[in-house]
């Protein structure tokens, strides 16, 4: 059983006990659709029931460990092609991802090493020639922040970070689903099934200006999340017009644009959602209704173990003595004793990046 703090375990015995509550109030038959709030209170209530049952599915996986395949295309000229093979350990505040077979373009990316603690990021490449490469980058978020949030919140580099299969949880980077559909005024749309399992269907209107002959509900966000899955985001859309025209001139002015994201999980034990496999697209549609694709990303999982102890020394990293690093934060190398001088200043509670 994985080792968590007092802290913790008092946040998660509540989650779980309040959980039981929650899936008893909304129990649906498989065949059912869950039933829809009657009224502006019942909605508001039963909206902020779905946040807290959210919340208390992602303290449900404080730690993992297994594989990752990540694939990304981007049509245009050129074409865009990306695979990333890669092992991922991770527990509440930290994670450890080591890229052992990446592809881009046809071209062998070097072996990488990323690990985020809660003070900042240090990512080691390994050229097939040469020394490794050191970079190091602070973290935005505070330390405070990041003990209120769920395990979703890593400081990873925006281009790499979707191989950790928690960031599929997240539509915007920085933000926890239940945080986001709250500061954007989601509401219950309807119910419905999405793969074969009874779904809550959320929205919120996209704040932006109706170009001509189009109204403003062309523009919307739409999660759709099922109470038998942990209240696990199983679909996301969001519907917006274009503003102005591409360079090319192939897509028009008030052109509507789609993003979609479909995930599928796994479950791990009682109550532990992991992310199974996922597809996240980004499309154009022409005035006949046709979508045209723009990019697509999909992530598998294999071989997870979830909620076990993940040793300290995972997330340290041995530096030799003759290395040199950047510092995003100071645009400069530092040498090793440079680094731990600098690093002891800034460094918050957390583990520390280079062991003792």
């Amino acid at each position: 059983m994985f080792l968590l703090n007092m802290k913790a375990i008092r946040l998660v015995i509540p989650s779980l006990v309040f959980f039981v509550c929650f899936t008893t109030a909304f129990a649906q038959q498989e065949d059912t659709l869950p039933v829809l709030p009657q009224n502006a209170a019942d909605a508001k209530s039963d909206f902020n029931m779905i946040l807290r049952g959210m919340r208390s599915y992602d303290f449900a996986v404080q730690s993992g460990e297994g594989e990752c395949l990540y694939v990304f295309r981007q049509l245009g000229i050129p074409e865009t092609y990306s695979t990333w093979k890669a092992h991922l350990t991770f527990d509440p505040g930290h994670t450890r991802i080591e890229f052992e077979d990446s592809i881009s373009n046809n071209t062998q990316m070097p072996r990488a090493t990323l690990i985020s603690t809660p003070s900042g990021t240090l990512e080691i490449t390994y050229p097939e020639t040469g020394k490794p490469d050191y970079q190091f980058r602070r973290n935005a978020q505070h330390p405070d922040d990041l003990q209120r949030n769920n395990q979703t919140d890593t400081g990873l580099d925006g281009s790499r970070s979707w191989v950790d299969p928690r960031r599929w949880l997240h539509i915007v980077d920085g933000k926890d689903l239940p945080t986001y559909l709250k500061e954007q005024n989601f509401r219950i749309l309807k119910s419905e099934f999405f793969n074969g399992f009874p779904c809550y269907v959320l929205e919120a209107k996209i704040d932006a200006e109706p170009l001509p002959d189009h109204q403003q509900d062309d523009n919307f966000e739409r999660i759709w999340v099922s109470p038998e899955l942990g209240l696990r985001l199983l679909k996301y859309e969001s519907r917006f017009l274009r503003e102005t025209e591409s360079p090319d001139g192939q897509i028009k002015k008030g052109t509507l644009f789609v993003r979609r994201i479909r995930i599928s999980y796994e479950l791990h034990g009682e109550d532990a959602w992991l992310v199974k496999n996922g597809i996240a697209e980004t499309l154009w549609i022409d005035s006949e209704g046709a979508e045209h694709l723009i990019s697509r990303a999909i992530i598998e999982t294999q071989n997870f173990i979830v909620n076990r102890e993940i040793p300290r020394h995972i997330f340290t990293a041995d530096i030799p003595d003759n290395a040199m690093i950047q510092v995003e934060a100071l645009d400069k190398k530092l040498s090793k004793n440079e680094f731990r001088q600098w690093y002891d200043e800034i460094h918050l509670e957390g583990i520390r990046l280079i062991e003792d």
